[in-house]
């Protein structure tokens, strides 16, 4: 893995190991969700749900090598978050538009501490974390939207925090309590 530094966002190569895994993963999410009658709402109707499901698990994986989270993936359906730093709870969003936005259906459908907004690049093997934003800011900032599937709420690239402020607050809660 190698991070790339920019503005906003930090670039995650995942490794050949990475990739298996990450194919592995979202094959197991695909066939229990499918025997599960869990039907994705995606928003995107252009891709197959493998697709999407892959590029999920990519996003969490992405996630979580950038902030040293050990174990990125629980099969299943989640309850609104996908992982935690520590007890900030985090949901992974992804979408394969670079340029894409931070989307919730609603307002209730954003239930962990913070969601993470990763978007894939034309390396199949490179993810983008494009920042990240606390619920309670998303909810501030958000507006309605509806890109050909109904509304949604919507915040920009611009409008997220950069990755590291991410950690920096994980890192902050950790010496807050031992002091």
């Amino acid at each position: 893995m190698t991070l790339t530094m920019f503005e906003r966002s930090i670039k995650i190569k995942l490794s050949a190991s990475d990739m298996a895994d990450c194919r592995q993963a979202a094959n197991f999410r695909w066939q229990l969700n499918r025997m599960s009658g869990i039907v994705n709402s995606k928003v995107d109707g252009s891709r197959s749900q493998d697709v999407v499901d892959l590029l999920g698990v990519k996003a969490e994986l992405a996630v979580a090598r950038c902030l040293d989270i050990p174990h990125f993936y629980q099969p299943g359906y989640d309850d609104g978050s996908d992982m935690y730093l520590g007890d900030i709870s985090i949901d992974v969003k992804a979408t394969f538009h670079p340029s894409g936005q931070l989307l919730f259906r609603t307002a209730e459908h954003f239930k962990a501490s913070c969601a993470v907004l990763v978007t894939s690049t034309d390396a199949d093997d490179v993810m983008m974390l494009a920042g990240w934003l606390p619920r309670k800011q998303y909810l501030q900032f958000a507006i309605e939207v509806d890109l050909g599937r109904g509304p949604t709420l919507a915040c920009k690239q611009d409008e997220l925090l950069p990755i590291s402020e991410l950690w920096h607050a994980d890192q902050k809660r950790k010496f807050t309590k031992a002091s």
